[in-house]
């Protein structure tokens, strides 16, 4: 018995894995959804994926989160300045200069 539990416990390891794995992208593609209406607002194009690629890159998880929620609540302010904070980060900057210039 002792083996039959182990092998249960070891089998289901994985899959919270996988399912974890699976929520985060799920949550990326929700903050996407409500990230790239607002980028192709000031960088149509291109540069709107570019910028939108770049921010959800260097956002915190807790920031995608919040972001995420906007693909149900719809867009805010309080999202509005957050993707204007990442996207002022240094860091936001330099990934979406370094894909620019290729």
């Amino acid at each position: 018995m002792k083996t039959l539990t182990a092998l249960a416990i070891g089998a289901a390891a994985p899959l919270t894995v996988a399912t974890t794995a699976e929520a985060d992208e799920a949550m990326r593609t929700a903050a996407t959804s409500v990230v790239t209406p607002m980028m192709q607002e000031v960088a149509p194009g291109r540069g709107g994926e570019i910028f939108t690629a770049c921010v959800i890159q260097n956002a915190t998880e807790e920031e995608i989160a919040v972001i995420a929620m906007g693909a149900v609540t719809g867009p805010s302010p309080e999202i509005g300045a957050l993707v204007s904070a990442i996207l002022a980060r240094p860091e936001t900057l330099a990934c979406a200069q370094s894909i620019i210039e290729g």
